[in-house]
């Protein structure tokens, strides 16, 4: 039976003072509905976002049974009803351990108290003010799930459906009938996620926010078994998640289903598992050959034989097949071990492994060659190379490294230090490569002590963190001499959206940020890119075109968010002294500053690639402190009421050269002629609202000066 006198005992002690504040009572369909209209038109965030509530609702799971409680955090959903708009995630930002003291559980009817914020954006949550907010009003509530088609909520290119979708966000519900489509384990191997597909070919993915699909060797260790292509599921139940993308933008994975518990799965059919795959050479020589050893289970049945698959050669989709040995363990869980023969020197082998069991059900780690990826290593007589640790095909559909969780020794140049006018975090690149040639290194005292420049050899870890691939838990750091590395120029536009052939090879190397088009500048087109002010903005070709370019971020240095604090330019004055102190000062950039061009190391974090200047020597901006941007082009007064003057230089003569005014819509709202290769202009505002605008000065050979204004009432 359960006890509540610990909680009652706690609210007494609150006395008054923790409910001296009442706040509206809302229902959690309150906070959820959306009208057609506003998801036809794209959407979402609750009509309560920013309001404090409280809210009533009843578990549908134990909030320590969250993966969130990794991060001193708890999160749990609750639901009001079994129809649409009735589940809503509740978020606790205080140790998770006092969910021990109220003593949550499945089932409990509870009040909470929050605010109604929009995590993402795509995601209501309500955020708990503090733990003491937490009232059981009833307990033993059944869970039972609302069915929901997965045609509600994604299509098939799994793209969020929002007029059908959004009022199942936050419920548990039960999809019926589906098949696995592909599998994706990450943090190195410790976890898994899964997309299933309805017969009608609409997707979603199965993802493991809650410890119910943690893996055996995850931490924690699980019980969960990774699925194979082609299995199918009865019914695989839990509850809604929403990962923005189709019409919201952003490349999120659409609604997510994320289970609760292990009986949320029912499988149907399924073929043996191959838990784990490991080679004995981490890189081969061409005269070695290599073992693969694979674990195999098969929940129902016995392995009745188990296929080792390889091919030589990046392009190559020729797989030869040799049979695997049941070499320890059973046939229902036990290892099999097969050999790659030895390859030339530089030669790139891929390999999988599949498993059939006595009733002729077949599985393989891969969907290969359909569309997911083998292992993958490269052969070396002279060892590693940071190239073979990054180097992934552009067929593949991830940039996981092919020696994820192998201790390697690599030799690079150190292009980014922990010296006190540097980045702060040590990042080494392959010499005489354009590509695929950097990595970070992290995990030994003694990289405090390189300097740029330094040839080093290291040996460490091979991780891959989200998908940022690390040198981790580094045993030993050589100085060998001295090198160059010359940064690679790229186009900022190849860094708008993760691409395995465009972006992902960059991944770790110095970088210079520079328009494609000679004597062209770069531009600040976005000083905020998430509108949430997470310290990073974006620079790109087209002013007007804020989503088209490279992050840039500087000025936070966090647990999880790295850069330097050696760089002045940032997106907000608060970064001076929040997140890191910073060695120089600020300035802070707008949207329409220009920028010549800008250095840095390149790393991906939260799902973006993001340049990481080293200090002010890496930012090339045309802009200073002043209000004008422009050598060529000046503007006064600025701010301006009525009127500015607009005064300029070219040195030369140009032909035909106007001044157009734009808003930072991109709508021209003002356009003047200069006739003369210098001279002054009279350019009347009177009639614009108050803000900030661009003036670009052109020609037909194209732009000349962009100057910002600042109209004021």
């Amino acid at each position: 039976m359960r006890k509540y006198l610990p909680l009652i005992a706690l609210l007494l002690c609150l006395g008054s003072t923790a409910f001296a504040q009442v706040y509206p009572l809302k229902t959690v369909q309150e906070i959820q509905t959306v009208s057609t209209t506003d998801l036809n038109n794209c959407l979402e965030a609750s009509p309560l976002v920013g309001d404090t509530v409280r809210v009533t609702g009843v578990l549908v799971q134990a909030p320590d049974s969250s993966a969130v409680t990794d991060n001193n955090s708890f999160q749990f959903w609750i639901r009001n009803g079994y129809g649409p708009f009735s589940g809503i995630d509740i978020f606790g930002q205080f140790d998770p351990n006092l969910v021990g003291v109220i003593g949550l559980q499945e089932g409990d009817s509870v009040m909470v108290t929050g605010e109604v914020v929009e995590f993402g954006p795509g995601e209501t949550e309500v955020l708990l003010l503090d733990n003491q907010q937490i009232q059981i009003l009833s307990a033993g509530i059944p869970t039972v799930a609302s069915i929901a088609p997965v045609a509600d909520l994604n299509d098939g290119s799994q793209n969020c459906l929002l007029p059908t979708g959004e009022k199942w966000e936050g419920q548990y519900i039960e999809i019926q009938n589906v098949t696995v489509t592909s599998v994706t384990p990450f943090s190195s191997g410790t976890r898994v996620s899964f997309v299933v597909q309805d017969g009608s070919g609409n997707k979603i993915n199965v993802t493991d926010k809650c410890y119910a699909q943690r893996l055996p060797n995850g931490t924690p260790a699980g019980s969960f078994v990774a699925p194979n292509v082609g299995d199918t599921y009865a019914y695989i139940r839990g509850v809604i998640t929403h990962s923005p993308n189709g019409c919201m933008g952003g490349t999120g994975r659409g609604y997510e289903l994320s289970p609760t518990r292990p009986s949320d799965y029912f499988i149907n059919s399924a073929a043996p598992s191959i838990i784990t795959v490991m080679r004995n050479q981490v890189t081969p020589t061409s005269s070695q050959a290599v073992t693969v050893t694979a674990q195999i289970i098969d929940n129902s049945n016995q392995v009745s034989s188990a296929q080792l698959k390889y091919a030589v050669g990046v392009g190559n989709t020729t797989y030869s097949t040799v049979n695997m040995t049941l070499t320890g363990g059973t046939a229902q869980n036990g290892s099999w071990s097969a050999d790659i023969p030895a390859q030339s020197d530089g030669a790139f082998v891929k390999y999988y492994v599949c498993a059939t069991d006595d009733n002729n059900n077949t599985g393989c780690n891969t969907a290969v060659p359909t569309g997911s990826d083998p292992y993958f290593y490269t052969v070396r007589n002279t060892g590693t190379t940071i190239v073979d640790v990054q180097f992934v095909p552009s067929t593949f559909s991830s940039a996981s490294s092919g020696y994820v969780n192998m201790d390697v020794t690599v030799e690079g140049v150190v292009t980014a230090s922990a010296e006190a006018s540097n980045l702060g975090f040590v990042f080494i690149q392959q010499e005489g490569q354009l590509a695929w040639a950097g990595i970070m290194c992290t995990d030994n005292p003694s990289l405090a002590t390189l300097t740029v420049g330094q040839k080093v050899r290291v040996t460490g870890t091979v991780k891959e963190s989200f998908n940022f691939t690390r040198i981790e838990q580094i045993s030993s750091v050589q100085v060998l001499s001295t090198g160059t590395i010359t940064a690679v120029d790229q186009d900022p536009s190849n860094f708008t959206t993760w691409g395995i052939a465009t972006s992902e090879p960059y991944e770790g190397m110095l970088v210079r940020l520079k328009h494609p088009t000679s004597g062209q500048n770069l531009f600040i087109v976005d000083n905020d890119c998430d509108a949430v002010n997470r310290g990073e903005y974006r620079v790109g070709k087209d002013v007007f075109t804020s989503t088209d370019g490279c992050r840039v971020l500087a000025g936070r240095v966090t647990s999880s968010t790295f850069s330097s604090l050696n760089v002045s330019y940032v997106n907000d004055p608060q970064w001076a002294t929040l997140d890191g102190i910073m060695n120089v000062p600020v300035i802070v950039v707008n949207t329409g500053d220009v920028v010549n061009d800008i250095t840095g190391v390149m790393a991906y974090t939260f799902g973006n690639f993001k340049l990481l200047p080293r200090n002010n020597a890496d930012v090339n901006m045309v802009v200073g402190t002043e209000n004008n941007l422009s050598t060529h082009v000046k503007v006064y007064p600025n701010p301006v009421q009525s009127a500015f003057r607009l005064a300029y230089d070219f040195g030369t003569v140009q032909n035909d050269v106007v001044a157009t005014v734009y808003d930072l819509m991109g709508r021209p709202v003002r356009t003047v002629a200069l006739d003369a290769t210098s001279g002054e202009t009279l350019v009347d505002v009177t009639t614009l609202a108050a803000g900030n605008y661009i003036v670009k000065v052109s020609n037909e050979a194209g732009l000349l000066d962009v100057v910002k204004i600042n109209k004021v009432q």
